[in-house]
């Protein structure tokens, strides 16, 4: 069986990064990019020296102040970003037919007929630094969580390389953290059963892993021993689409929650046409409600349609079914309300064709 070569491409703190770019003055300051202070937004991205401090994204302006008092927050222009973006995935698509873009700023390219993956990915580097001022962190390896893996490993601006002659040395002793999928309280549990690296992971009972993480825990077994099966995906399919919106103030009462919501709710609406026009019709399967708490605890609930719905005016005449899942997320917790967030999920290829995964990999 022909050998793999996976390239992950990763640009570093991208937004920032941009703005950086554009305003050299900002290279040597804490940034963040996101929400402005006193907005109650939340950051996307920040440099490197503003992640010294603590600041990284998804967290609260106002709270990375604290954290970092001379931070300097910009207010996202994702023209700018989407510009940097299509220049960088022309770069990729003259290097590989096979580009699985993840975001805006990530990519992987199954680049296994090429003769030097890691000249590729220096010149890959090379050309986005030539044409965008940007730098990339790049990862080589044989498959993708490995790719990945190896991108983060000498961020910024680094190009890391697992072979695959090294891949058992390298994946035994690396922390079970650095896992994609491993969050914080993943990552406690298997403090807690004592398991640090992938070496201590292969040594766990297949069912206890089961236990705590659910079918990821068959994902964790594979990406122990270095495995992973997933094909970089040229075509992406998108399963959901939402919308969401962060009060100035919390909100207590449930009636002005569910003004809120509906306001929310012809956003939704609106987007869901455009895609529509866009990609052609899909067919929507569920629907959910978000809901995020003052003391920032979540809960979230959806609900799976009893026919199909193909177009955004068949949604509308659902919408009783949003205020509904809202009443419910309220009720699980009486407190005031920062966040609230609705949107759909689509019917996908795996829905008609369920993928069945194999068992060899956990035998003798």
């Amino acid at each position: 069986m022909k050998m793999k070569k996976i390239i992950h491409v990763d640009m570093d703190c991208f937004f920032a990064q941009v703005e950086m770019r554009d305003n050299p003055s900002l290279k040597n300051v804490p940034l963040a990019v996101g929400g402005l202070p006193g907005t109650r937004g939340v950051l996307c991205t920040s440099n490197y020296i503003a992640r010294k401090f603590g600041v990284k994204s998804a967290m609260p302006t106002d709270y990375a102040l604290k954290l970092c008092p001379n931070l300097i927050v910009i207010y996202p222009n994702f023209r700018k970003y989407s510009e940097a973006s299509e220049i960088i995935n022309s770069i990729f698509a003259r290097y590989s037919n096979l580009v699985e873009s993840v975001s805006m700023d990530e990519a992987y390219l199954d680049v296994s007929d090429t003769y030097n993956a890691t000249a590729m990915a220096f010149e890959i580097k090379q050309e986005i630094f030539e044409r965008t001022g940007l730098t990339a962190s790049v990862g080589v390896a044989p498959n993708k969580f490995l790719a990945k893996i190896a991108s983060d490993w000498k961020k910024p601006n680094g190009l890391f390389v697992i072979t695959p002659a090294n891949v058992d040395n390298f994946i035994k002793v690396l922390p079970v953290k650095m896992i994609p999928g491993i969050g914080p309280k993943g990552n406690e549990i298997l403090q807690s059963l004592k398991i640090l690296t992938c070496d201590d992971l292969r040594k766990i009972p297949q069912e206890i892993l089961n236990n705590f993480f659910g079918k990821f825990g068959n994902d964790l077994r594979l990406f122990s021993m270095g495995i992973d099966e997933r094909e970089v995906q040229g075509f992406w399919e998108r399963k959901s689409l939402s919308v969401e919106t962060t009060f100035t103030k919390d909100i207590c009462e449930e009636n002005i929650l569910q003004l809120e919501l509906q306001e929310l709710y012809q956003e939704l609406t609106s987007r869901l046409q455009s895609h529509f026009d866009d990609e052609g019709l899909k067919t929507i399967k569920k629907i959910f409600i978000k809901v995020k708490f003052n003391d920032f605890t979540k809960t979230s609930c959806e609900e799976t349609l009893g026919s199909d719905l193909t177009s955004a005016w068949e949604l509308s005449i659902n919408s009783e079914k949003f205020h509904r899942l809202l009443s419910h997320c309220l009720q699980k917790k009486g407190n005031a309300v920062r966040l609230i967030g609705l949107g759909v999920r689509f019917k996908n290829s795996e829905d008609d064709c369920p993928i069945q995964l194999s068992l060899l990999p956990f035998c003798a």
